[in-house]
């Protein structure tokens, strides 16, 4: 099993992010909201990308803690979903935005917090397309 997402599947560009947020359907949990849009023009397969506001989090190492957490529980399911896109020969994309409590809990947030939220969300996910 690979041991990182490949560079083709994460998501980049202040554009990218916008667009997915403003046109996708939103998919709501309890520290972890996600944005979904499928297109059918465009390149087929999945782009992910992951964002924590600074004003939820202030310090800049805890954000990129709780992005290695959202990052490492996608990447275990994301080639699932990659392939109902080739086979479906849609494009999908997805941002995941952490919205959960202030920094005083991300210290104890774990990957056992945020992947029964990216389960519901791959669910979510693979039931629409």
């Amino acid at each position: 099993m690979q041991q990182t997402l490949p560079k083709s599947i994460i998501l980049r560009g202040y554009q990218s992010f916008s667009r997915i947020i403003s046109n996708g359907t939103s998919i709501r949990g309890a520290l972890v909201s996600a944005y979904v849009l499928i297109r059918t023009d465009g390149p087929e397969g999945v782009q992910i990308g992951f964002a924590v506001s600074k004003k939820r989090v202030r310090l800049a190492a805890s954000r990129n803690r709780i992005k290695r957490l959202m990052r490492e529980s996608a990447r275990k399911t994301i080639h699932g979903i990659n392939a109902a896109a080739v086979l479906k020969r849609v494009g999908i994309g997805v941002v995941l935005s952490y919205h959960g409590t202030t920094a005083a809990d991300v210290r104890r947030l774990a990957l056992r917090d945020i992947e029964p939220e990216w389960t519901a969300v791959h669910r979510r996910i693979m039931e629409m397309i």
